[in-house]
């Protein structure tokens, strides 16, 4: 298995738990040299954690867990909840509902884990951004004019 940078930070499950979830997340991507990552990491990372937030009681902390391969981001965010997230049909005049729907849309996978019967009560949801492919250009060709008139 490839290495891989891990961190784990824990927020309390209050309003402003989404914003330091995307600061925290932000910081770590930038840090490792994962900046293409990491404006779909944050708005990700938001949406999950908010639905942590509004399931789970307030008193029982959140975990986030950042891993980053050479091949993948993975996000996971815990709570003491035992509701899985569910993709359901959001209509136009909704105010709420589409978090997991982005969540679908952007993120390579995605998923729920309950946590072990012995660990307290709970769930972890997480997300996998696919690193982006990056062309490969030959040398001889960055050095012409055409390649540098279309960069």
């Amino acid at each position: 298995m490839a290495e891989a940078l891990t961190a784990r930070f824990d927020l309390p499950a209050n309003a402003r738990a989404a914003g330091r979830a995307r600061r925290l997340v932000n910081e770590l991507l930038s840090t490792w040299g994962r900046e293409e990552d990491a404006e779909v990491a944050r708005l990700l990372v938001s949406e999950v954690v908010t639905n942590a937030v509004r399931y789970t009681r307030s008193n029982d902390p959140l975990h986030v867990q950042v891993v980053a391969q050479k091949d993948r981001v993975r996000i996971a965010v815990g709570d003491g909840s035992t509701t899985h997230p569910v993709l359901r049909p959001a209509h136009d005049d909704d105010e709420s509902g589409r978090g997991m729907h982005l969540v679908a849309a952007l993120a390579s996978e995605w998923g729920v884990v309950d946590k072990p019967a012995h660990d307290s009560p709970g769930k972890h949801v997480w997300f996998e951004l696919a690193a982006p492919v990056r062309p490969r250009v030959p040398m001889d060709a960055m050095r012409s004019t055409t390649f540098r008139l279309f960069r």
